[in-house]
């Protein structure tokens, strides 16, 4: 299954595109579809587990939107779909329905993207869990209160709780990475090649996007501006410099257990934010301490490590400001 009523290559996607995009800057010009396959290395296509072969396809999507620039809707839409699907997945399973939520309301694409990858590989079970969240998100007060009574839910914070419930269960007993794999391999658009023949290709990923080098000007310049403004970037590099650290990016945050991090920490629930630097992934984890005289921390951790690896203490206005109002509960 596809892209159903699609008038161009790209569907529902470069319709979405070309009613948002301007046109004023290289980040809001839609090219229309720019390259409709999706290529992955024969090892990957062979394993024998489904998670490789889905992994190396989002592993691909996330190249063309993060490295080589495309915009949704520029390159095969199947691996969009799978991208945000899998992204959508991850975050709920992590942090819960409310935390995807925070993270990914306001970006329309990724919200339908992730709902139409769920269609095509007909994960019901799934799309049903995840259409349920954008009901008691996204629709009117009246609506809302009628799916409530329905699901004999008190509250959108229960119903939100118990499809986080539904969603673990899910992916304990009814795994989506082979129905994802046998969708994926379904397509005519899927390319495997020999891994020397990547470098040839990565070439024809660069020549079929014209903007490329533009839109990674603009989204440094546009990164370096909310860094200087951004309490989040500037406390994360804060932290990053203590530890000797390059800083490369910042990843979406989920909040949980400290000690799932850091075993020796205060047992009490962070807000984390996973940041990749020059040695590779490091948590940083924002958290507050005291009940009458609150004080407000930030640590950089290493997974399971002993000590921080740096630390700052944060005023109130900015730890309101770095931490989600669900998180701060």
């Amino acid at each position: 299954m596809s892209d159903s009523g699609a008038g161009e290559p790209g569907g529902v996607l470069a319709e979405m595109q070309r009613a948002r995009c301007s046109g004023d800057t290289a980040l809001t010009t839609f090219q229309g579809m720019r390259f409709d396959e999706i290529v992955i290395a024969r090892p990957e296509a062979e394993a024998g587990d489904a998670a490789v072969f889905v992994r190396a396809v989002n592993a691909y999507a996330g190249a063309m939107l993060n490295d080589l620039h495309f915009l949704p809707g520029e390159f095969a839409v199947e691996a969009a779909y799978s991208y945000y699907a899998q992204d959508y997945i991850a975050l709920a399973l992590a942090g819960g329905h409310a935390e995807y939520w925070a993270n990914r309301s306001g970006d329309a694409i990724a919200l339908r993207a992730a709902g139409q990858g769920l269609k095509s590989m007909l994960a019901d079970p799934y799309y049903d869990v995840f259409a349920i969240m954008t009901r008691l998100k996204a629709d009117d007060a009246k609506a809302v209160r009628r799916l409530l009574k329905q699901k004999r839910w008190r509250t959108i914070g229960a119903g939100l709780r118990a499809l986080d419930d539904k969603l673990n269960d899910l992916a304990a007993t009814e795994p989506l990475a082979a129905r994802q794999r046998a969708w994926l391999k379904s397509l005519r658009k899927l390319r495997v090649i020999e891994p020397a023949e990547i470098s040839t290709y990565r070439s024809a990923f660069e020549t079929a996007n014209p903007l490329m080098s533009r839109r990674r000007a603009e989204k440094d310049r546009l990164r370096a501006e909310r860094e200087k403004s951004d309490p989040t970037y500037r406390a994360v590099r804060a932290l990053t410099d203590m530890a000797h650290l390059r800083f490369f990016t910042l990843g979406d945050g989920a909040a949980g257990p400290m000690r799932a991090i850091w075993p020796e920490g205060p047992e009490r629930r962070g807000f984390v934010r996973w940041v990749e630097t020059d040695q590779g992934a490091r948590a940083a984890v924002f958290y507050r301490e005291g009940r009458i005289f609150k004080t407000y921390l930030a640590v950089l951790l290493e997974q399971n490590g002993a000590l921080p690896l740096g630390s700052l203490t944060l005023t109130k206005a900015e730890f309101a400001a770095i931490v989600p109002d669900y998180a701060r509960r």
